[in-house]
Formats: structure tokens, C-alpha cells, sequence
């Protein structure tokens, strides 16, 4: 069970480390779908340059905080998840749901769909891969 956890949560933190890598490379792929769902027209009506270079070099400045949530993540999962301590279990929720549940309620309330599907795929694994092994890190100690 909690292998299997394992796996599922590792596919996740690689999924967002990947998200937040692209995201970084090419954040206006990203930024795309939100802006047309918040102003209805396409990045390239900007017509000043400098806002546009502003909002891509933030948008590349808050994927470096994402990537360095996964990296944390993937220290909580093989410091202390694996070996069943609860603390991680909550650390991992609390990093994890945040990130993932935070995505997935913006981009639900704005409608952007590419962004809102690749978060709710990194949901889904997500919290499949933490409720799975529940009863070990909360289930009755003998």
C-alpha cells in the first residue's frame, strides 16, 4: 500500500516539477488560456512591451517557488512519508493541497481549461496517493 502511494505521489511532484519547468520555459504557453479567460483577448493585444516582459519574468519567478515546493516534497516523501511518520503525511497534504487545491479552484472560477485539467490530473494522483495509505499513518497502534 504505501509503495504504491509512493509511486502515485512521486508521479505527481514529477508532474508539477515538469508543469513548473515549463512553465519557466515557456510561461506564455501558460499564460495564454488564463489571460483570455480573465480579459477575453489574446497576450498579443498587449500593447506595451515592458508589461508583457514583466508579467512573463513573474510568471517564471513564482515556477521557481513551485519547483522548489517539489523539491521539498520529494524530501518529505523519502525523509519521513516513507517511513510512515505522520508529520510528513500532514507536511505532504498541507504542501501538496495547497499547491494542487489552490490551481484547481483558480482556474475552475476563471475557466481555463488547459490549466484547470493539468491540475486536476495532478489532484487526482495526488490525493489518491496520500488517502490510499491513510490507515498507516492514523490507524490504531498495536
Amino acid at each position: 500500500m504505501l509503495k504504491v502511494a509512493t509511486i502515485l505521489v512521486v508521479i505527481s511532484l514529477a508532474f508539477a516539477g515538469v508543469y513548473s519547468i515549463m512553465t519557466m520555459a515557456v510561461p506564455k504557453v501558460f499564460i495564454e488560456g488564463t489571460f483570455q479567460a480573465y480579459t477575453g483577448k489574446t497576450l498579443d493585444s498587449i500593447q506595451d512591451e515592458g508589461y508583457l516582459k514583466v508579467l512573463l519574468n513573474t510568471v517564471r519567478h513564482l515556477s521557481s517557488f513551485a519547483l522548489a515546493t517539489v523539491i521539498a516534497g520529494f524530501f518529505f516523501l523519502f525523509g519521513a512519508f516513507r517511513k510512515i511518520q505522520p508529520w510528513a503525511w500532514w507536511a505532504m497534504l498541507f504542501v501538496g493541497g495547497l499547491a494542487y487545491g489552490w490551481g484547481l479552484v483558480n482556474y475552475a472560477i476563471i475557466g481555463s481549461m488547459f490549466n484547470l485539467i493539468m491540475h486536476a490530473f495532478g489532484t487526482g494522483v495526488f490525493l489518491l496517493g496520500m488517502f490510499l495509505p491513510i490507515k498507516l499513518f492514523f490507524g490504531k497502534k498495536t
